[in-house]
């Protein structure tokens, strides 16, 4: 990705590790950037103040606790050039928002997701960059086109103008006429003439003006608008002029000139769009919105009320990576243009952020109208998009904050609808959500677990248990699945349930799998060292897991650094996550399975269960999922679809494991129907590394896979 970025920024670092320093200058050089590294604050600060260009600058935190007082200095003093990322050997809250509140850019991790993180934090400030500097050079030539316009004045002033009152004929320059395409027998001496060039939305304006001056109401005249050219077209022009007079006060004759100043108003346009709407989609943006949200709220009826809605895309980073930046650039362009064809004109979208969009509802006549849009704009994405000729579907969630029952400033209204849409992803997105206060407090809570989860990856509060795997004809044990744990400081042991689809929406799943990955395989490599037989292990992954580029390359680091021979490890996916994306899921799976690795269907039958992508996919067995089994073997129903998965597996020469076997019926049906592997209750319950152990050495009965 960065490659293709061409820089207009150097990089420099300051850090007392310098090993980490040389690793990262590789990095950055790799990625063709202009690299310093400083061996202190001094030397930084001295070389810094003789650089003019652009800077990115990591710091490493301890490097400069003690001076932060003079790197809020440097900051402010040089805020337009030189953004500050700083660098942290472990998270804290603290810090992160002292650091943010001085000016820092970002804040970083120095841990194993650090060379992850960084690739994208220098393409959004390389972006940002390019976006200024476009911005700057706009500027210079507003400028220099604005001193030609002086310099034009202070010559000839373009074309001249001179009116009889009297008489009411008009001389008009042949300059003028040529200014706007006519010849000098093309176009009438008169006032009508002119008046009649003036664009529609302009004339009532410039006439208005012009009756200003001559009856003394204002000093001067001049005034800009928009005149028809002989090709039809229009050109932005300026009106200057001085009136005489008689003694009685009345206007006798007027002179002036026009400027075009169409060039100075494409200039400015440019410089407004710029500033006001984003780039990527063309829709109004934050600041934008923000500002026209104000002066609506402040100029409204104050009976009068309307709707913010806030819109998120479902697996929208999903589509980034597995597509690329390009494709997530025009999945955003349509959607903002979709959305545009379902507003009244009045009302305003904007682009917030990455995949969020803003939407103000001007003038609502009650909660249904709010209900019926929003049913109207999600109905609108069960279409697929069509990315490089395969079908993705992405929904979106809405939250909706409501004025003035939940706000009445642009803050607080944004702030609610925000926490809303957040509600509407945690209750299965696609979907809609109204704030409410009760809700925004437990939302408050998760968001606190979502910190706390974050701080149990560093502090190692997770642990593995293990559930044994049976043959289930000899009953003997072929392996375990590794069950993560949270052992909580203060509330002891969380199950997976608890916390885990809160680490699937802030990312931290993706640390806590590989830890998972990294302690299952250390774990099976100790068993082995303290005599027991090479029994395989089965590791979860998960969906956002699944859809990291450098998913099959960690899998590799993991098993070389460990030891562990590849078909000791069982990498489960589910029916869901295979069907995200059909052809990347079965190219994935294609390279782990060359590794040696053996892959499990999990929860099958509980998604859109097809034979078509089943023979399709490379893998090595199906997992029941227990809801199939629970009632078996009274549940005619779930006896059938037991058996028809048991036999369909088989004839694909696929292995089949039932999970939650819970007694001796379910195990008994299973045994019947020739069901090659059971876990559950009934045969043991998930149990720590210590007791996996002790049952191994107990009772002797393993066979290998």
């Amino acid at each position: 990705m960065l490659n293709r970025v061409e820089y207009n920024f150097g990089v420099s670092i300051i850090g007392q590790n310098k090993s980490f320093n040389e690793k990262l200058i590789k990095f950055l050089k790799e990625k063709n950037l202009n690299v310093v590294g400083f061996d202190g604050f001094r030397e930084m600060v001295c070389s810094l103040e003789e650089d003019l260009k652009n800077i990115l600058l990591f710091i490493d935190y301890c490097s400069i606790k003690s001076m932060e007082k003079e790197l809020l200095k440097i900051i402010n003093r040089n805020r337009d050039r030189i953004k500050v990322i700083i660098m942290d050997s472990c998270y804290s809250e603290e810090t992160a928002l002292k650091v943010i509140e001085m000016g820092a850019y970002d804040y970083i991790i120095k841990d194993y997701m650090f060379f992850k993180v960084l690739p994208h934090v220098i393409y959004k400030f390389a972006k940002q960059t390019e976006t200024e500097l476009e911005l700057t050079r706009a500027q210079e030539k507003l400028k220099e086109s604005e001193e030609r316009y002086r310099l034009a004045i202070d010559g000839v002033n373009d074309g001249i103008w001179d009116w009889n009152i009297k008489d009411n004929s008009v001389f008009f320059s042949p300059r003028w006429k040529a200014m706007i395409g006519f010849k000098e027998n093309e176009m009438k001496n008169t006032f009508e003439e002119w008046e009649s060039l003036i664009h529609n939305e302009d004339r009532i304006f410039v006439l208005d003006k012009l009756e200003s001056y001559l009856n003394g109401r204002q000093s001067n005249y001049k005034v800009e608008y928009r005149i028809r050219t002989k090709s039809g077209k229009y050109k932005w022009m300026t009106s200057r002029g001085q009136a005489i007079w008689d003694e009685k006060g009345n206007p006798i004759r007027m002179a002036g000139s026009h400027t075009d100043i169409t060039k100075q108003k494409e200039t400015q346009e440019k410089l407004y769009k710029m500033a006001y709407y984003d780039m990527v989609t063309g829709l109004p943006n934050r600041r934008f919105l923000l500002e026209n949200l104000e002066k609506y709220i402040e100029n409204k009826p104050s009976s009068e009320e309307f709707a913010i809605l806030f819109l998120d895309l479902d697996k929208f980073k999903d589509v980034n990576d597995t597509f690329g930046h390009d494709a997530g650039d025009l999945l955003l362009k349509d959607t903002g243009e979709i959305l545009k064809s379902y507003l009244e004109e009045e009302d305003i979208i904007a682009r917030w952020a990455g995949d969020e969009f803003v939407i103000l509802k001007k003038a609502i006549q009650g909660i249904e109208e709010i209900e019926d849009f929003c049913q109207r704009i999600i109905g609108c994405f069960s279409n697929p998009w069509i990315i490089e000729e395969q079908d993705f579907y992405i929904t979106t969630s809405i939250g909706i904050a409501l004025c003035p029952r939940d706000g009445q400033n642009a803050k607080n209204l944004l702030k609610n609808a925000d926490s809303a849409m957040y509600y509407a992803k945690v209750e299965g997105k696609n979907g809609y959500a109204f704030f409410d206060s009760g809700v925004n407090d437990k939302l408050l809570k998760k968001l606190k677990l979502e910190s706390r989860l974050r701080s149990a990856v560093k502090n190692e509060e997770f642990m593995l248990m293990y559930q044994p795997q049976f043959d289930t004809k000899t009953k003997e044990i072929i392996g375990a699945e590794a069950l993560i744990r949270w052992n909580h400081p203060q509330e002891g042991i969380i199950n997976p349930d608890k916390f885990i689809p809160i680490a699937e929406e802030s990312g931290v799943i993706v640390t806590i799998g590989e830890w998972v990955l990294r302690t299952a395989a250390l774990q099976q490599k100790e068993w082995q060292s303290r005599g027991l037989p090479p029994l395989s292990v089965g590791v979860n992954l998960s969906a956002h897991q699944f859809q990291q580029k450098n998913l099959v390359f960690c899998i590799r680091n993991i098993l070389e650094e460990t030891g562990l021979p590849p078909h000791l490890l069982e990498l489960e996916i589910t029916e869901g996550t295979a069907l995200r994306n059909i052809s990347y899921t079965i190219n994935i799976l294609k390279q782990l399975m060359d590794m040696g690795v053996r892959i499990a269907l999990d929860d099958f039958g509980t998604g859109y269960s097809s034979l078509n992508y089943l023979k399709q996919l490379p893998i090595h067995s199906l997992k029941i999922d227990r809801s199939f089994l629970e009632d078996i073997p009274t549940d005619s129903a779930q006896v059938s679809i037991a058996k028809t998965i048991i036999d369909l597996a088989h004839n694909l020469n696929l292995k089949v494991t039932a999970e939650g076997v819970e007694n001796q019926s379910q195990f008994d049906f299973l045994k019947h129907q020739n069901c090659d592997l059971v876990q559950g209750y009934l045969l043991s319950k998930p149990i720590s590394s210590e007791d996996f152990e002790k049952i191994i050495k107990k009772y002797g009965k393993v066979k290998p896979r």
